[in-house]
């Protein structure tokens, strides 16, 4: 007996013949897999899971326990849904896997073992909504509602707009940093520093803050990149603070206002005048 995988290449396999299905899905592979072993005892070797063995491991499960095996497809179509239910998850996305993680976590009460270490991604994401018993109709709406969430929640990135700069957005995101280990974080935090656009979105999407007092951080976070700025740009400067009569502050005001100059470069190109030409200190 041939099968075709997801791949496109015909193999031949122990399981297909178990179950006498000429389909092969990784998807379902890792669903039987965890159902046999989370939901009815089985000894399967947990580095098994969603690599090339699992189904070599799977069919050897299924060969001591003949009675299941005909309860697999009834069991199969009530608890998945189409492919096309799921295909909002993205297969790479790092930051969509933390934030839906959290939720479908809280919201099917299932937790896929450590030991598991091969799952990862979406196929775990997918792994838990599928072990998830509940009517399938009611499932699909939750997963519809997921998506919805989502979509609304990224939606909302438009606040962090000022980060993205093209130039400037890894910089920026230090900076960010910076702000929030000095007055956001608490002492020996475990957070991992950001660097980058995404890991400041990631830092943000589970945060915990009300809309204002995010608003409130990133204005703060931007007074100290202002500052910064400030800084490096006048590097080679130095404020001083003089006591000036009100009658010169006038006057360095209509000179400033005059050559459109302000209080400072008016300073300062008058002290260079006169440290070049000694005109009128030298006869004080």
């Amino acid at each position: 007996m041939t099968i075709e995988n997801h791949a496109g290449s015909k193999t031949s396999d122990a399981l297909s013949q178990l179950l006498r299905d000429p389909h092969q899905s990784n998807r379902h592979d890792i669903w039987l897999w965890l159902d046999l072993y989370l939901n009815e005892g089985a000894k399967l070797n947990p580095n098994t899971c969603n690599r090339p063995t699992m189904r070599d491991e799977i069919a050897k499960c299924l060969k001591q326990r003949a009675n299941r095996i005909l309860s697999i497809p009834s069991k199969k179509d009530r608890l998945l849904l189409l492919d096309e239910r799921l295909g909002w998850i993205e297969e790479v996305n790092e930051r969509q896997h933390k934030w839906l993680l959290a939720r479908i976590e809280q919201l099917t009460g299932i937790r896929i073992p450590r030991e598991l270490v091969h799952l990862e991604g979406k196929d775990h994401l997918v792994a838990m909504i599928d072990l998830w018993d509940i009517e399938l109709e009611t499932k699909a709406r939750e997963v519809n509602s997921l998506r919805e969430e989502w979509l609304r929640h990224v939606a909302r990135d438009s606040a962090f707009e000022w980060f993205s700069d093209k130039k400037e957005s890894k910089k920026r995101c230090t900076c960010a940093w910076e702000w929030l280990e000095k007055h956001h974080l608490r002492p020996h935090s475990r957070q991992l520093p950001i660097s980058n656009y995404n890991e400041l979105l990631m830092f943000f999407d589970h945060a915990a803050l009300g809309r204002h007092e995010q608003k409130a951080m990133i204005q703060e976070i931007k007074k100290r990149w202002n500052r910064q700025q400030f800084d490096e740009r006048n590097a080679d400067k130095k404020q001083i603070n003089v006591m000036l009569s009100k009658a010169v502050i006038a006057k360095l005001d209509e000179l400033a206002k005059q050559h459109g100059l302000k209080r400072a470069q008016v300073i300062e190109t008058l002290v260079r005048m006169e440290a070049e030409t000694s005109a009128h200190l030298a006869s004080t």
